[in-house]
């Protein structure tokens, strides 16, 4: 049963009674949204954006700077194309212009990799505005993720010894060996590695403790022995020739004793490349390729890939198994180990032969 409601009061009455204005009534009566007077151009929710990134402490100071300088260079580009646009003005359109302009060097557009880590950043500045209440709903499923082949660059298994040989023809060629031998053996990363001390590299337990992970996630990788022999011979080298679960000093060091100093990211590197540029394979290959190789490698021999993902830090299995795909070259090796018994199978189905 239906009821009528007669109401003797006017909207004009309703809104000189609770001080609204009348468009913003109307509106509301009429279910429409009522526009944001203090919305946020998309320049000033970046600055903000990048100063709160500079006082968080849960991501790494890598991931910060990544984020720092793609948002750097977003706002370039709405600073060129419209200073006063405003946040609810960010659209996936908007997002592939900008996209479009950061042209690589040696290729005529952005990977998928590369495209979806700057639709990452950028849903992330949706996110924060939206938490500041900048905007007002969510346009983050606006940005479509690019599905594209992501293929791995690990190592080929003839280039590994090369490398390592390599390596002992650099300045520091026990330093620089024992780097690459154990960014194979462990698959951690440059930052991990650079950030490693003596007592991170459990010797009695023969496991290693990685303490500033991805998102500084703390997690332990297995000792190879392989591994521990070369590390236990270069700290030796090096002045160390007693391992103490108390020493905090650099696991890898170019100074000895007490005069260890941590390795800055960016030298080793510029090593890993210079020796990649010496072999003609630079650009095929990065310093994460070698992470690359020990997940191909672990795989290779067996190991589950949950187990692989646990030792290299994934969150998400998905990431775990683009570190595992293989190259066309090593997937077509693998099948031809086990040959396809063509003739016997059409002979069966036609009846020839016993």
């Amino acid at each position: 049963m239906a009821f009528e409601y007669q109401v003797d009061i006017t909207p004009e009455q309703i809104c000189d009674l609770y001080d609204i204005d009348i468009h913003d009534f109307l509106n509301l009566v009429e279910g429409k949204k009522i526009a944001d007077q203090d919305e946020k151009t998309i320049l000033f929710v970046i600055e903000d954006y990048i100063h709160s990134l500079e006082r968080n402490e849960s991501k790494s100071k890598l991931t910060i700077n990544l984020y720092i300088t793609i948002l750097r260079a977003f706002g370039r580009f709405i600073m060129n194309k419209d200073s006063g646009c405003l946040m609810s003005g960010l659209t996936e359109g908007l997002f592939i212009d900008f996209v479009q302009s950061c042209k690589p060097r040696k290729s005529k557009s952005l990977t998928a990799r590369t495209y979806n880590t700057y639709r990452a950043i950028i849903r992330k500045l949706m996110e924060f505005a939206l938490t500041k209440d900048y905007l007002s709903k969510d346009l983050r499923h606006t940005i479509e993720v690019k599905r594209g082949e992501i293929l791995p660059h690990y190592l080929p298994d003839e280039l590994v010894p090369l490398v390592l040989k390599e390596a002992k023809k650099t300045n520091w060629p026990f330093l620089n060996f024992a780097l690459i031998y154990f960014m194979l053996g462990t698959g951690c990363r440059v930052s991990e590695v650079a950030s490693m001390r003596i007592c991170d590299f459990r010797i009695n337990e023969d496991i290693i403790f990685v303490r500033a992970g991805k998102g500084q996630k703390e997690r332990f990788v297995p000792m190879y022995p392989e591994v521990k022999i070369v590390i236990l011979d270069f700290l030796k080298r090096t002045g160390v020739y007693e391992w103490d679960l108390r020493n905090q000093s650099p696991l890898f060091s170019k100074r000895c004793l007490e005069n260890r100093e941590f390795l800055k990211i960016n030298n080793i590197q510029y090593m890993i490349t210079k020796i990649y540029e010496k072999l003609n394979v630079k650009g095929l290959y990065t310093v994460h390729s070698l992470r690359h190789t020990f997940a191909y490698n672990s795989l290779k021999v067996g190991m589950a890939i949950h187990d692989i993902q646990e030792v290299l830090g994934h969150s998400n299995i998905e990431t775990t198994r683009i570190y595992t795909k293989r190259r066309p070259a090593d997937l077509k090796d693998s099948v031809n180990r086990y040959p396809f018994p063509l003739e016997k199978l059409v002979a069966h189905i036609v009846g020839i032969g016993g």
